[in-house]
Order: C-alpha cells, then sequence, then structure tokens
C-alpha cells in the first residue's frame, strides 16, 4: 500500500470532524503516521495528543498512550487485529464516561468487519463515514474495559527455538512475527558467526531481539549486546528476552554509543508492498564507522533483491552465507571501504 493509500482514512475522518456539529475540548489520536486528522480536530478546538508506539515526528513514543482522561480517542486501524484490540482497549481506558471511541480504517485493512475489536463496556459501533473505500467507526463508553490496562496484559508467550533449543519468548500485538519465529530471522539466527569474548554485537531492528540472543549464544565470556528498535513496544519485549541488553529507542545509526565487534540485522525490505533495498543500504552506509577493525556485519535478505551490490559498495569482503528458500545470509568484512 502507498503512502498515500495509507493516509486515506486519515484524510476521511479528517473531513467528518470538519462537518460535524459537536465540539470537543480534547482528543487522543493512537497510531496514525498522518497529522491530517490532528490537524482538522485543532481547526476545530480541540487539544490533541497524538501517541504512536513507533517513532514519528510530532508524536509521543512510548510503550503505552499517555493516561488522560480525554473527552474522545481515535484510533488508526492498524494491520493486525489483535493490536486493533489492544488499542481500543486503551482508547477505551482513557476516555472520560460517555465519552467517544473512534477507529478509522480503510477496506483492504479490515475496517469493515472491525467492530467485533471494540472492548465489551462501549456502546455497538456504528460507521459515521464511508467514504472513498475508507471508514469512520463510532462508539461511546459505558464503562472501563474488562481487561486490566496497561502493555503487561497484552503480552503473548510462545516457544521458539533457533537450534540452540527451546525458549521461551516474550511478544505484543504488532510486534513483526508476532508469537512466531519467521524464516528469515530463523535462518540468519543459525548462521551467525562466532565471536570472542568481551564482543559487543549490536542489533540494528532488534524487534523481539532473537538475532541479538542468538549472536550472544556464540560470543565469548563477557559480550554484551545493544538493542536498536524504532518501536517502542517491540523493544520492550526485546527487553524482555535479551535480560541485561542495552535497549535504544532509535532508528538510525547515530543512536548507539561506541564501536562493535558485530552488527546483526534482518533489515526492513518492503515500504507498502514494494520491495526496497533502501534500508539495507542505510545500513550499510552507516555500519563501517560503528565496526571494530575486523568486525562484520550479518544480514538476511530476499534473494531476488540486489543485496550483495549493495553490500560491496560499502565493504570489501561480501560473502554469501547461506540460502533457504526465498531468503539468503550475507557477511560484509573485514576489509571495510570508508572506514575511518
Amino acid at each position: 500500500m502507498t503512502a498515500k493509500a495509507r493516509g486515506a482514512p486519515s484524510q476521511v475522518a479528517a473531513e467528518w470532524v470538519r462537518t460535524r456539529c459537536d465540539a470537543v475540548a480534547d482528543a487522543l489520536v493512537l497510531g496514525d503516521e498522518s497529522a491530517a486528522l490532528a490537524e482538522a480536530l485543532e481547526e476545530a478546538g480541540a487539544s490533541t495528543v497524538r501517541w504512536h508506539r513507533r517513532l514519528h515526528p510530532g508524536q509521543q513514543c512510548t510503550t503505552w498512550p499517555p493516561s488522560g482522561p480525554f473527552h474522545e480517542a481515535w484510533v488508526r486501524m492498524p494491520r493486525a487485529g489483535m493490536e486493533a484490540a489492544m488499542l481500543l482497549h486503551a482508547a477505551a481506558a482513557r476516555v472520560a464516561a460517555g465519552g467517544a471511541i473512534f477507529l478509522y480504517g480503510a477496506a483492504n485493512e479490515g475496517i469493515r468487519s472491525a467492530t467485533k475489536h471494540f472492548p465489551s463496556g462501549t456502546e455497538a459501533p456504528r460507521a459515521v463515514l464511508v467514504k472513498r473505500r475508507c471508514r469512520v467507526l463510532r462508539a461511546v463508553g459505558l464503562r472501563p474495559p474488562p481487561r486490566e490496562d496497561g502493555l503487561a496484559a497484552w503480552e503473548v508467550r510462545a516457544v521458539v527455538d533457533w537450534g540452540t533449543g527451546a525458549r521461551d519468548w516474550t511478544f505484543f500485538p504488532g510486534v513483526f512475527a508476532c508469537g512466531r519465529l519467521d524464516a528469515a530471522t530463523d535462518l540468519l539466527a543459525r548462521h551467525l558467526p562466532e565471536t570472542a569474548a568481551g564482543s559487543r554485537i549490536l542489533d540494528y531492528g532488534a524487534g523481539t531481539g532473537v538475532l541479538a540472543a542468538a549472536a550472544l549464544d556464540r560470543s565469548g565470556p563477557g559480550s554484551a549486546a545493544v538493542l536498536l528498535e524504532p518501536d517502542a513496544i517491540s523493544l520492550a519485549a526485546a527487553a524482555r528476552n535479551v535480560p541485561g541488553a542495552e535497549a535504544i529507542l532509535g532508528r538510525g545509526l547515530d543512536a548507539p554509543p561506541g564501536r562493535f565487534d558485530l552488527i546483526v540485522s534482518n533489515p526492513p525490505l518492503h515500504e507498502g508492498r514494494r520491495r526496497t533495498v533502501q534500508a539495507l543500504d542505510a545500513l550499510a552506509a552507516g555500519a563501517p564507522r560503528l565496526l571494530t577493525r575486523g568486525g562484520r556485519l550479518f544480514v538476511v535478505t530476499q534473494r531476488q533483491l540486489p543485496a550483495g551490490a549493495v553490500l560491496r559498495r560499502r565493504f570489501a569482503s561480501v560473502q554469501a552465507v547461506a540460502d533457504r528458500g526465498i531468503f539468503r545470509v550475507w557477511g560484509a568484512g573485514p576489509g571495510l571501504r570508508d572506514q575511518p
């Protein structure tokens, strides 16, 4: 889905705000990358707080939304139904008695069947606007939602194994590969190199921390991991799964301090439905200045993508380490180009 298509539900919700007759003093907007709705609410006189679990300009980014209470709360339909239920519960816990709870999204995001995600204690949701294949659903909070408020109430536990034994793993709704070990991460975890005692490891885009834990399995005593992740909720899961690791909420390679003997990543290679090497290129460009002399970068990508060419622009030594299905593991270094 293109960025324009992702923004369409926000534009539709903003149109409804501009045509309604009632006014509200304040509103909470959850999980919307677009500023269109927040701008419409503010034009109507509402003091607006924007929250997102992932880093976005102008938004609070924490593991759980601010407490409120608010006169109304708006939830942008996420991709996973369980995440929609989680955010709607959080919204219902943050509106004053009789406050409105809105959910808005596109038809291909599941908004047509999304009424089932509203918590008990709210009136039956109804569509207040259907336009351009988008819907705005509205319900009124009658009593607090039944589930305890807070991220811990939504913990998902599952067993994962990347070849070193089964482990009980923490996930939360909306994290990458919730409740399972995806094939690409599993392949990379099984083919990481051994590192010496006292090594420093960076898990770039750490998700729930699988690669950091797998790298530590193959490291000598006294080794340490840094988890770098732009999703505050994923980072909370990773911090539980890799105790003792340093958890950093961040997106770029300017955030982690010091140098590393190993950088590992299953980088995001899709922008909507379009495959792209943009994230890999940014990682390859920034990694040399963070690696120690002799340090290495290990990544996993889809085999169809020109990952080798991207890595060879920055590294003198690039190797295809393993293949399985549509995925390939790449190792890069030593002999880094542009290393200071």
